[in-house]
């Protein structure tokens, strides 16, 4: 079974989570680490690292707002992925929020991009662990994803709702993010 601890600088495999960090997300969708720190202060965000004994397996990073719960980074370590890590883990969120919609988003697959493969595979994990694609559409930074739902439905006035209170109203403004419902944005 695995075990979860709050991620701080002081962790001793600090090092290991902000490599994975790096190595898992493209720099258009990484947020400063310093900003996920700052942000990781309110008592509704949650940036824990998992361990299988004492081996570090992966991160999350979760925003709680009302009965939702986005998952905004999730990664597994390149070398312990398809050994059921990541399914383990969105196990365990799911059973530490049993009565929440857990909301997330994944680049929308594109045949011209280098990681297609990459992508329809890691929409086939989500859907094979319980999510189900929603018809909303996001984008930011020039990236376009598709957003997921467990535990429920979600809607782009809730999807929405979620990024402004992440965000906070400037941020939110100054980044524009493009919620949709529907249509491709």
């Amino acid at each position: 079974m695995l075990q979860t601890q709050q991620i701080t600088r002081k962790l001793k495999d600090f090092g290991r989570v902000k490599d994975l960090y790096i190595e898992a997300f493209p720099k258009s969708e990484r947020a400063p680490i310093a900003y996920l720190f700052y942000i990781a202060r309110k008592d509704t965000v949650r940036f824990n690292a998992y361990y299988d004994n004492d081996v570090f397996v992966g991160f999350t990073y979760t925003i709680t707002i009302d009965d939702m719960i986005y998952l905004l980074y999730f990664a597994v370590e390149s070398g312990l992925r398809s050994k059921g890590y990541g399914a383990q883990i969105l196990s365990f969120i799911q059973e530490l929020y049993p009565n929440n919609r857990i909301i997330l988003n994944i680049e929308v697959e594109d045949e011209k991009a280098d990681n297609n493969a990459d992508r329809i595979r890691r929409k086939s994990f989500y859907l094979k662990n319980g999510y189900t694609l929603t018809t909303i559409y996001f984008k930011m930074n020039g990236n376009i994803y598709d957003v997921l739902v467990s535990n429920g439905i979600c809607t782009a006035d809730d999807f929405r709702y979620l990024w402004k209170k992440y965000m906070g109203t400037l941020l939110f403004t100054l980044y524009r993010p493009q919620i949709r419902d529907n249509v491709e944005v």
